[in-house]
Parts: C-alpha cells; structure tokens; sequence
C-alpha cells in the first residue's frame, strides 16, 4: 500500500487495491506470508504489484530476470505477457537474448546507436502493431494523472510506521533522551524544592537577627572599647520584640597558646594558637548554640571570674578532647581551665566552632576586657527593624551615635540572589543533560538512514520527492523526542515527589515545566535528525538500490 501513498489516491480501499493487485500477479495465496518466506520470484512478482497498483499505463523493467533462475524467469516472463494483453505497456532493458526474443518489438542499443530488430524481421510493407491497449492505456493515464503527493495523514502514518518498524532501536533512542530529560525535570525541580527550603530557612535565620557594636570616632577614627555596657542583654530584653541577647568579645591573648597536657615539652610541643572569645551566659540563646556533652556556663560563673571554658567542636577535635568523663583541663597561657562544655553545632557565629568560649567576667578580670565587643541580639519576625532603631536609645540613650546596629539584608534581594544561584546550577546541569539526549537521537537517527538506504531508494522510486523524504525523517526523530519528553516529564516529576517525601520537604514545581517538556524534547529530535534528513533526501534512487 505504500505504492499508493506519494499517489494522492484516496485512504479508502486501499487495502482492497492492494489485494487485488497481488491476485492479479499470481500472488493470491501468499496474503499473509512475510517477505523472508517468499522466493526470489515471488519477491519479483510482489514488485511488480507494487508497481502496477496505481494503474499506470507504462511499466519500466530493468533486469527484472537478472537474479532469477530459468523456471522463475519463464514465470515473470509469462505474467508480463497476462500484464500486457490486460493493456500494459512494458519497457524491459534485458541482456538476455531468451528474455528479448519473447517481446512484440524488440530495440537494440550498442555504444548509444539504436537498432529496431523488431523492423528486421517484418516483411516489406508491414509495420510493427502496438501493443494492444496501449494508446487506450495513454489516454487513461492522460486523464487520471499520477502526480507525486502524500497527505499530512499518510506522513504521520509512515513516521509512526518507521519508528516502529525498528522498536528495540527506538526503545533505546528514547531511553537516552528520557535520561536527559528525567534529569533536566528532576534538576529544575528538586532546585527550587531544597532552593524554597534555604531561602524559608535563611529568611528566618537572617530576618530575625542584629548585630550591635560601636562606631569609630569621626575625627579619631577609634573605637570606644566602653561604648557598649556590660549590662546591655538585660536592656535589650526589655524590648518588645526581643527574643534573646548576648554579649561577645574577642580576647586578646597575646603570644598565649592553648594546650591539653600540663606537662611543656619542647621536643613534642602540644600547645598551639587557638582563637579565644569572651561570651556573657546569654549568648548561647542567642546563637542557638547546641551542646554535645557538659553543660554551658552561667551568671554565677561569670560572676565569680571562675576559670572555665566551653569547646567549640573543631578546638576540641585539635585537643583530642572527646569527653568529660575525666574532667579535662586545657592550658591558656600559665593558667588552666576547666573544661565544663563542648559544643556540637551553632546557627549564628559560626566563628564560634572553632574558639575557646570564656566567661565575659573571668576575661575582664584576667585579660583586662573592658567592655563587650558585639551584642548579639534575636528579634521575633518582622521585629528587627524596629528594635535596630530601638536599640542604641536603650543601650546609651546618653550618646545612641557612637553605636552601629547591622541589619539583616533586605529577604526579597537575598532571595533573589539564592535564587539566581540556582537558577545558574540547573541551567548548567539540563543543558549537559539535553547535549546528551541530543547526540544520542542524532546518532541513532544517522545509523538508521544508513540502514534503511534501500527502503529510501524504494520510497524515491514509487514516487517519493526529496522533502518527502527529509519530512518523514524529521517527523520520526520529532516523535522520538516528544515521546521522551512525556515520558521523562513523568519520571521527573516522581522523582521530585519521591526525593521530598524522603527528605520531608514540600515538592516545589514550575506547572509549565512538565508540559515544556514534549516540545523540548520534540524541537531536540527536530535539531538532532535535520542534518540525517538532509543526508537522506539526497540519496538518489539508483546509489540507494546499490546497497
């Protein structure tokens, strides 16, 4: 039937068309075997109803015999003899003298000089009959018109026709491109799920914190140690709006080291320079500091100038102090500190983590602290512009200038910039995963106009023009990708779904991502199987029959 479709004959009846085509070469019996089951002769007879279904008036034979041993050839010879009493006008080219004896007229070509044998063998005055038929068969042929076309339909159908004929090959063609784009709907999807969850945590954790400390000197440009009064966590509670406050200070230690072995050692030194922070008991809050083992020291600590010390969890790993059972004690200096706490994690200051905590009472009265470096202060949500006005009249309502209170970035701009990272990570990602699947449709595409050069000379022989030709292959390698598409959409989506419901996070999705997903996957297989269209519309019907 295939015969029919670059005819522009109509759908309806084709089948039949087709059938009787088949009976009318002796093939009636054979309806429904394959091609592998079919002789040479057969196979001979079936292109020869390929030929005669769209009921032309001339029929052009190249070597129709040329494979065939004697009896099939005697059997092909005796149906173009039914074809051509039935009014068909056969031109065979033939180097077998047998095969030419058995034409009414008979023409010999040699080096380009023509001879009418068939003239040679009338007697004078007698002229060669034409076939019979054959001018009725001009006249029908003059009327009905056989111009090449196909209908959008017939396309469609033999796109559909020509991936499927190949199934395992597409299955594996789609499964390159399903990867990718899996991976390109996963990517954009699981970014802007683990993206919504960072920046909703980012925007709690940096909407609801300050930073208070104070400000050079406009002509000295130095900074009041005592700008900032020991007592001022206990005056910014006071406001309405504070969750916690603390004081911090960084403690000049000089040319101390830091060790966990009382015994000095100057062949095997222990004693290494850490960072040395002093904290009111308040600040812990503050920070959101969480304990591994001990406990954190307090006012009455402080107070007492005692010397105790918290870990943070890099210190403590560098000191090899993995507990407290033995009540370990770690050297500053010429003095020793108990060591009552180690810390596991910080939200906020994570300078913290690797610093040796003291109380803000035991540094002023041995390191001569004089006043809070930093005041760190939690707000409820929506309360820290508010408090940051608030804070320096309620820390030195005498002089609130010499003070500076950092605020959190503006959440929509560090949202954005969040986002735009992201946005930059998954680009980066789809693409490679798109190049993927693209190379992979145009590979297959290209190793299957190789294999099916001979179904292409067919196609080009019964009526098939070179954009008839280039339009099928792209119409199949565009089907292949917006079949992945659909399919890889799909598995994305599940994929973000699963991943969330392991991670307990809310499943976060552009609703066009999904439905993008057939067109990008279509315009890829468009981009990937242009240029092995373009290698298959050139074929020429001859070279391709070669192969």
């Amino acid at each position: 039937m295939v015969a029919e479709v670059y005819r522009n004959q109509p759908q309806a009846g084709r089948r039949e068309r087709a059938i009787a085509a088949l009976r009318r070469v002796g093939l009636g019996h054979r309806l429904d075997y394959m091609p592998t089951r079919l002789s040479g002769g057969e196979r001979q007879r079936v292109a020869i109803a390929r030929a005669i279904v769209g009921s032309p008036s001339l029929l052009l034979c190249d070597e129709p015999t040329g494979n065939l041993d004697s009896k099939n050839s005697a059997a092909i010879m005796d149906l173009f003899e039914r074809l051509n009493r039935e009014g068909l006008t056969l031109v065979i080219v033939t180097h077998d003298p047998k095969v030419a004896d058995r034409a009414p007229r008979r023409v010999h070509i040699v080096d380009g000089h023509l001879t009418d044998l068939t003239a040679t063998d009338l007697t004078p005055g007698e002229t060669a009959a034409p076939s019979p038929g054959a001018f009725d068969n001009q006249d029908r042929h003059t009327a009905s018109g056989s111009g090449s076309g196909i209908t959008v339909r017939d396309m469609l159908t033999e796109a559909v026709a020509g991936m499927l004929a190949r199934l395992g090959r597409m299955l594996l063609t789609v499964l390159g491109v399903v990867i990718g784009l899996t991976a390109l709907v996963a990517t954009i999807g699981l970014t802007r799920t683990a993206g919504n969850r960072i920046i909703s945590q980012f925007d709690a954790l940096a909407a609801t914190e300050l930073f208070i400390g104070a400000r050079p000197g406009r002509t000295t440009g130095i900074v009041d140690p005592r700008a900032i009064p020991w007592d001022a966590p206990q005056r910014l509670l006071r406001l309405n709006g504070v969750e916690s406050a603390g004081n911090l200070s960084r403690v000049e230690v000089g040319d101390a080291l830091v060790s966990a072995s009382p015994v000095k050692d100057p062949l095997h030194p222990t004693a290494v320079k850490m960072a040395v922070h002093a904290a009111s008991p308040t600040l812990f809050s503050a920070v959101r500091a969480e304990l591994r083992s001990g406990r954190l020291f307090d006012r009455g600590h402080s107070n007492s100038a005692e010397r105790v010390a918290v870990l943070g969890p890099d210190v403590a790993r560098r000191l090899r102090i993995e507990g407290l059972d033995r009540l370990p004690a770690i050297s500053l200096g010429d003095h020793r500190y108990l060591i009552i706490g180690i810390l596991r994690d910080l939200v906020r200051k994570p300078e913290l983590l690797g610093s040796v905590i003291i109380p803000e009472g035991t540094a002023r009265k041995y390191f001569a602290l004089a006043g809070p470096g930093t005041v760190m202060v939690e707000t409820r949500i929506g309360a820290a512009y508010l408090i940051a006005e608030q804070a320096p009249l309620a820390l030195r309502p005498d002089d609130p200038r010499v003070l500076k209170v950092e605020v959190p970035q503006e959440p929509k701009r560090a949202r954005d910039e969040v986002r735009t990272d992201l946005d930059v990570m998954f680009l980066l990602l789809g693409g490679l995963s798109l190049i993927v699947g693209a190379i992979g449709i145009a590979n297959i595409t290209l190793v299957g106009v190789m294999e099916r050069t001979p179904e292409i000379g067919l196609r080009r022989a019964i009526g098939a023009t070179r954009s008839h030709i280039a339009i099928q292959f792209l119409l199949e390698s565009a089907s292949m990708g917006a079949v992945s598409g659909i399919i890889g959409a799909s598995l994305g989506v599940l994929v973000v779904i699963a991943v969330s419901a392991y991670q307990v996070w809310t499943p976060v999705l552009d609703p066009y991502v999904p439905f993008l997903a057939p067109l990008v996957g279509s315009a890829i297989g468009l981009l990937s199987g242009t240029y092995p269209a373009v290698r298959a519309a050139r074929l020429e019907p001859v070279e391709a029959f070669r192969h």
